[in-house]
């Protein structure tokens, strides 16, 4: 198999799972800004100095841990607020690597600000310095992955978050907020069936406002419910969504994921379209995979843990067609990278069932077909052994120090989206269309 080689590595004290590529100081260049928290798992349910029970603890230092660095092209820092984890361990995290900040100017100022959650409270900050802005406690400490939205035309942006776990006060992935840029709570929404893991939005409609999707209900800019379907099971929630135009008829479609069931593909209106029956679907992505295939296609990926044959992802076509299905091990990211697999190339980060087995990156076409591997970091086995990481939470270790995330970002200015692969210490960058051997 080619290996792809980096262009560059970096290993720096404040990497870790969640960074991000944009220009967040409106200097006109893309830096880096890479934010060091527990995450999901900064959380007083997992915190064992509050939460003596049974169960799945993190340490204390994990719940402390704050630390956010804007770094130029080069990895130079620019500016930091809080101090990078420095123990010898990895820290735990939970969370969605490619979805845990927002960078927009909220207020119409002329600059931008980056907005995410810590510990349960949102936080605006200066992406020129980092300075706090605004912060608002949110309802419990389940609260992640904040979205910034159109829901007026007043030229200012609205916030819609809303809750992605269990918490003490409220049901599952519930309340769903949305606050206007002074953070004043515009309205919430609790007790929605199915509310699940992620805030959906777009403007489905054409009216130039976001339309939003909490759970299995869509909801118009003003908050009115346009229709809704129950949960498939009393477990079932939304694990993923994706909102897009798939035969080009101008008309939205909205595809979600049921946690432990099908995917379903639902029309504007809220009729089924299809479904695709799954073992566990957790993620959609929506893109040209097929260049000969009419409209975009759909892929679907099951859950990144469990047994292999659990793990399918499909690909399908504006109708429901199934052009793929074939076995992964692990998430998938769609990168549009110039190496010549096809319009739509995929890049796959592996977990394998034993954490003492390679743990791969690699770079697939749409049938699943590996082609060339990154070099990265592989054998995770003396870092396990030392930390004792399939003894403390054997289902999840990427959580727990193991394991690489994936995404993309035109960091150097060429005008080519790079792909990032990070651990929690270590950051490899690749350049499209570089040679491999």
């Amino acid at each position: 198999m080619e290996t792809i080689e980096p262009a560059a590595v970096w290993t720096q004290p404040w990497l870790g799972p969640c960074c991000a590529v944009g220009d967040f100081n409106d200097d006109g260049r893309n830096e880096l800004f890479c934010l060091q928290t527990a995450g999901a798992h900064a959380n007083s349910f997992l915190d064992p100095r509050i939460n003596t029970g049974e169960g799945y603890k993190t340490g204390v230092e994990d719940q402390e841990l704050f630390c956010m660095t804007l770094a130029d092209s080069q990895g130079r820092v620019l500016w930091q607020v809080g101090r990078p984890w420095a123990l010898d361990r990895p820290y735990s995290w939970n969370g969605n690597n490619n979805e845990f900040c927002e960078l927009a100017d909220i207020d119409g100022d002329g600059h931008r600000e980056i907005v995410f959650v810590h510990k349960g409270e949102l936080f605006i900050v200066e992406g020129r310095t980092g300075n706090l802005r605004a912060s608002k406690k949110m309802p419990h400490e389940g609260f992640l992955l904040p979205r910034v939205i159109r829901t007026d035309h007043s030229g200012r942006h609205h916030i819609f978050i809303k809750s992605v776990t269990d918490s003490f006060s409220h049901s599952y992935g519930n309340p769903s907020l949305l606050l206007d840029h002074r953070l004043n709570v515009v309205w919430e929404k609790d007790n929605i069936p199915g509310a699940g893991h992620r805030a959906g939005f777009a403007d489905v409609d054409g009216d130039g406002l976001d339309e939003m999707l909490i759970g299995f209900s869509l909801f118009d800019h003003d908050g009115t419910l346009l229709w809704a379907h129950e949960p498939m099971s009393p477990e079932d929630h939304l694990d993923n969504f994706a909102i897009v135009d798939l035969d080009g008829d101008g008309r939205m479609e909205i595809a979600v994921a049921h946690d432990g069931h099908a995917a379903v593909v639902h029309n504007l209106d809220g009729t089924e379209r299809f479904r695709v029956d799954m073992h566990h679907c957790q993620t959609i992505q929506a893109g040209k995979f097929f260049d000969r295939e009419p409209g975009i296609q759909l892929l679907f990926t099951d859950k990144a843990v469990g047994p292999a044959h659990e793990r399918e992802a499909i690909v399908v076509r504006h109708d429901g067609h199934v052009l793929s299905r074939h076995h992964t091990l692990g998430y998938y990211t769609p990168v549009r990278w110039s190496n010549p697999l096809g319009p739509l190339s995929l890049v796959r980060c592996e977990r394998p069932e034993n954490l003492f087995e390679e743990f791969r990156v690699v770079l697939a076409d749409p049938t699943g077909d590996v082609r060339s591997r990154f070099r990265v970091r592989a054998d995770f086995s003396e870092h396990v052994r030392r930390f004792g990481l399939d003894k403390i939470h054997p289902e999840y270790p990427a959580y727990l120090g193991a394991g690489h995330c994936a995404g993309v970002g035109d960091l150097d200015g060429d005008g080519r989206e790079e792909v990032f692969i990070n651990n929690r210490t270590t950051l490899w960058i690749f350049q499209p269309g570089e040679a491999v051997a």
